[in-house]
């Protein structure tokens, strides 16, 4: 018995009660669906559970046999609904509004909140990104300025060049007009001079164009060379004025020659021109070497004074 016992008890499903602990319950079934096929898997197995069972079963019977069945009171039905119909349904209280402290003593319903908070977060993020954009915006307004302000300090810096080159360029030629007019002033103070003698300068061939005057004061103090017909003096070429006495030769002084060949130059001149027999005008390149000679005169011929009778063309 003891071995059916225990076949039957692992047919069962899996659970905490043993089907000996409720066989009442099955005999008065009142058992649920699982609990009585436990019940009844070991009732197959285990003869004294099912006489137990049966003893349970009879009582239950004889119980309600026992027990006079009664007809309810007639209208009793009737008037249980129309008792249910007068029930009124239960009111559900109104939500109380929960009010929130705000400024001051005012207080601020908390819907609204709810309401205005997601609005306001909403408005934020809306301003957010509006000023990123117009930071963004700027920002690129700037660079663009920037490369503006760059491209007119390129254009400004190339235009103040040139215009520096241009007035370095018309001082020098200032300065090369007031050296000639300088020199044209000298030549017509000694040309004004009654008493001043000139001497012709010439060039050593006759096929040249070059010719010269020389114009020397009564007392042979100043003198002032002025020639015209000249090549234009090279980069690497000047034309200079020599006095000759002997072998003796003595600097006193360069001429300048424009591009139409015409030049003068005031002689310095350390004693009088008339102590000397002879001028040269000589082509020599930078270093100081004679290249040629251009014009000459002889100075022996102006011991006896005379008056300047002519002038340059030039």
């Amino acid at each position: 018995m003891a071995t059916n016992n225990q076949n039957n008890d692992s047919h069962g499903p899996h659970n905490s009660v043993h089907p000996e602990d409720i066989l009442e319950a099955f005999g008065l079934d009142a058992l649920g669906a699982e609990e009585e096929l436990s019940v009844q898997d070991h009732l197959d197995g285990c003869d004294r559970c099912s006489d137990v069972v049966g003893r349970y079963q009879a009582t239950a019977a004889e119980l309600a046999g026992s027990v006079q069945i009664q007809e309810p009171p007639a209208g009793l039905r009737a008037r249980v609904m129309q008792a249910i119909s007068r029930e009124e349904p239960p009111v559900s209280a109104a939500p109380v509004p929960q009010l929130v402290p705000s400024f001051g003593d005012r207080l601020i319903d908390s819907r609204l909140v709810r309401t205005l908070v997601p609005l306001g977060a909403s408005l934020a993020m809306v301003l957010v990104v509006f000023a990123v954009t117009m930071n963004v915006r700027i920002s690129n307004e700037v660079d663009d300025l920037k490369q503006e302000n760059a491209s007119l300090q390129t254009s400004l810096n190339s235009n103040l060049a040139t215009m520096t080159a241009q007035i370095s360029e018309a001082s020098v030629a200032k300065s090369e007009v007031m050296e000639t007019v300088l020199k044209l002033q000298q030549a017509s103070y000694e040309l004004a001079q009654p008493d001043n003698v000139s001497l012709e300068l010439n060039p050593p061939s006759a096929g040249s164009s070059s010719q010269g005057i020389l114009l020397v004061s009564h007392d042979g103090s100043r003198g002032v060379i002025m020639v015209s017909g000249m090549n234009p003096p090279t980069p690497s070429t000047d034309y200079h004025v020599w006095l000759m006495r002997g072998r003796d030769k003595l600097w006193v002084g360069k001429i300048s020659v424009d591009a139409q060949g015409w030049g003068t130059v005031s002689l310095q001149l350390p004693e009088s021109i008339m102590a000397f027999e002879k001028v040269e005008l000589t082509a020599s390149d930078t270093a100081g070497a004679q290249t040629d000679m251009v014009l000459q005169g002889n100075l022996v011929s102006m011991n006896t004074p005379r008056f300047v009778t002519y002038a340059l063309d030039r």
